[in-house]
């Protein structure tokens, strides 16, 4: 399965549509972790604009425009840097052949 960044900025969003934007990524992608407050990375065999359309239609509708995304496939020669031990492992076995 290909790897996936998200990049959010959910301020506009109330816990509850929060939760339900998460629960959207889970539906998706079991694999996945949250690098960031604004940030996860995930396996899914989906492209990115079926992730960005699915992770809208999780949210109200006047919410859609105000929440913003970016959601961009990540290659194998991706490079980071002050990653936790453990995300560095998942992210490895990720971009793994």
């Amino acid at each position: 399965m290909a790897l996936s960044l998200i990049l959010h900025d959910l301020a506009a969003l109330e816990s509850e549509d929060e939760t339900r934007f998460f629960e959207a990524i889970f539906q998706i992608a079991p694999e996945h972790w949250r690098l960031s407050a604004g940030a996860t990375l995930l396996e899914t065999g989906v492209s990115p604009s079926y992730l960005r359309d699915h992770l809208l239609r999780a949210l109200p509708e006047p919410l859609r425009s105000m929440t913003q995304l970016l959601v961009t496939r990540v290659s194998a020669d991706a490079a980071w840097n002050g990653l936790p031990t453990v995300g560095e492992q998942w992210l490895k076995d990720a971009l793994a052949p």
